[in-house]
């Protein structure tokens, strides 16, 4: 019985490290989702040769995203994405921002990692997004001469600003307990972000978080430095 329970248990009990591993990170249905597709996941502007090399039961070129339309919600105006880059014998990507009148806001390029992998590309301060839609794009840029040659995955986010109630629900949570919170209110890019940051001590969650969107193929995947 719980008032059988000596003081020093009835303490472990209620210590945040407990609880934290007991909670349910599994993200709302935003949308389609399920392992995305070869077209959807990696699309390409032309039939020409590619240079993936499409290794055995390898995952193609994906988003971390919450659905197939690969469309996301946040919080931040400097979200940060995260993407799998399969075997490729290309050297370098490119990642393009764009807002809802065309605007070109982020554009960067950069070395791919010479071993496939999951990528982090942050938004810097210097941008700034302003609340409302942007589209986006991440490519491997299989020939510098024959851009149509690229492999790419594109979507879309929306940035919409922090309630003052959504700002205390957060006041004085540990990390795990925000990530529910965001998750709640379908911040996608928040929630990924904090349990990319634990993987390795809270790897149950990040199963978890991705099972629960299609993306459990990238569960065993390492993070890359890169980019």
């Amino acid at each position: 019985m719980i008032l059988g329970v000596s003081s020093p248990l009835l303490s472990a009990l209620s210590s945040p490290l407990l609880n934290s591993s007991i909670i349910s990170l599994n993200f709302p249905d935003t949308g389609n989702r399920g392992a995305p597709k070869k077209s959807a996941g990696g699309g390409t502007r032309s039939d020409d040769e590619t240079c993936l090399t499409n290794e055995d039961n390898e995952p193609p070129l994906v988003a971390l995203m919450p659905n197939r339309e690969n469309k996301a919600k946040t919080a931040s105006d400097t979200p940060i994405f995260y993407g799998y880059i399969p075997t490729t014998t290309a050297s370098e990507g490119e990642f393009v921002l764009v807002d809802e009148d065309e605007n070109e806001v982020y554009y960067k390029q950069f070395s791919l990692p010479s071993t496939p992998g999951i990528i982090k590309l942050e938004i810097p301060k210097t941008v700034a997004l302003k609340p409302g839609n942007y589209t986006w794009s991440l490519m491997i840029i299989c020939d510098s001469r024959y851009r149509n040659r690229d492999k790419y995955v594109e979507g879309s986010l929306e940035y919409v600003v922090l309630t003052e109630e959504l700002e205390n629900q957060l006041k004085d949570k540990h990390s795990l307990e925000k990530a529910q919170v965001y998750a709640n209110e379908n911040l996608w890019f928040e929630t990924l972000d904090i349990v990319v940051k634990m993987k390795e001590e809270n790897s149950q969650e990040w199963q978890e978080l991705l099972t629960s969107v299609g993306l459990e193929m990238l569960a065993e995947v390492p993070m890359i430095n890169c980019c």
